[in-house]
């Protein structure tokens, strides 16, 4: 954190103008750590890993398959990299000392990749919606406007940019830990290191940067995202009414479309409900400066802030259940794949139990503790 008003009479997590104890900060974020984040992760990381089967199964060289495999990946390694946190904050359960340090400097040096990775699915998740808007506005033309080895080399543009996007966080940050005699605590300052703050246009590109990347981009995915999804929904109604109007039937391809179109959407509102609370923390920043982590509302900014990007996680675990509720090519293609994680499991059953030498000789069961040879 950066606290620019070391002087005053107190630290801004004890300022009596708090609405939250740190007491209670401290509660939200156990739960936060060791119930909420962990649980979630773990079903999100998990169905993550399914949907790139599936996707990778059906085929990638649709390019709609590719954009929803290559999202289900990053989002995997977003969730796993973010629990690198989460074991640090339980480092400092075991040695609240040593634990700290390995906290604070997390935080500090690796926090830059998970911004990365995050506004990596932020990108994807644009590029999916902008995509379904086209096919809806040009269903002629889509296709040959983006290619599938297009798509291919955007996403992987789009991967490599937001890590360079976030790249200077590590690299222009320098955190110690502070002694405060008065309230005898000991805090951890974040600041500029030092070949930033003396270099004048080094500083300009920090807050360029910062104010970019950190406060306009977010916002900016968060406007293209629900403005491309509400004309989707506009357009495929009025498409899908004059279908109805002029032709009694409707091709197999054009009805596969529409449900696909119709799944994504529900995709990309999931998206937008879960990027609300964390544009709404940056606006009410932005609005009223005392709601930062060096304001009086310290604490109050630190609970919504930890929610709000709790909120994602949520996000991407429910993917997996839109996609499994709303097609049924990808619930054909999940049965499969578990009937194969249990068919193996059979067949050890049944070597285990002294059939399993029968290799190469067919048989019928009649009962099923009787096999009788053809």
């Amino acid at each position: 954190m950066n606290f620019s008003q070391s002087n005053e009479e107190f630290l801004p997590w004890n300022h009596p103008d708090n609405v939250l104890s740190y007491k209670a900060v401290v509660a939200v974020a156990a739960v936060h750590h060791t119930v909420m984040k962990p649980v979630v992760v773990s079903v999100a990381v998990s169905t993550n890993i399914v949907n790139c089967q599936v996707f990778r199964r059906q085929g990638l060289r649709d390019r709609m398959n590719l954009c929803l495999c290559v999202l289900s990946l990053v989002d995997m390694f977003y969730l796993t990299f973010s629990m690198v946190f989460t074991a640090s904050y339980w480092a400092v359960l075991i040695n609240p000392v040593v634990g700290e340090v390995i906290y604070q400097n997390a935080r500090c040096y690796l926090m830059g990749v998970n911004y990365g990775l995050r506004e990596t699915s932020t990108c994807i998740n644009t590029v999916i919606a902008m995509e379904r808007c086209l096919c809806v506005l040009l269903p002629l033309q889509a296709k040959t406007l983006v290619s599938t080895r297009t798509m291919g080399i955007l996403l992987v543009a789009i991967a490599i940019s937001m890590q360079f996007s976030f790249i200077t966080t590590p690299i222009k940050s320098f955190i110690f830990p502070v002694y405060d005699g008065a309230s005898n605590e000991t805090w951890w300052k974040l600041t500029l290191a030092d070949s930033w703050q003396k270099s004048a246009v080094l500083r300009v590109y920090d807050k360029i940067d910062d104010t970019i990347m950190l406060v306009v981009f977010p916002i900016l995915t968060f406007i293209l995202v629900s403005g491309a999804t509400a004309i989707t929904v506009v357009s495929l109604r009025a498409a899908i009414l004059w279908r109805q109007k002029t032709s009694s039937t409707s091709g197999e391809a054009q009805v596969q479309q529409v449900a696909l179109t119709k799944m994504l959407v529900v995709v990309s509102c999931f998206f937008i409900a879960g990027k609300v609370p964390m544009i709404s923390v940056t606006v009410a920043r932005i609005v009223y400066p005392e709601f930062s982590p060096s304001g009086r509302q310290c604490n109050l900014h630190r609970v919504c802030e930890m929610l709000a990007r709790y909120i994602p996680y949520i996000y991407s675990a429910c993917n997996f259940f839109v996609y499994y509720s709303r097609s049924s090519r990808f619930r054909s293609e999940v049965k499969d794949i578990c009937r194969r994680v249990r068919k193996p499991v059979h067949l050890a059953r049944e070597q285990n139990s002294g059939r399993g030498d029968l290799t190469g000789k067919t048989f019928t069961q009649i009962p099923d503790y009787l096999p009788v040879y053809k």
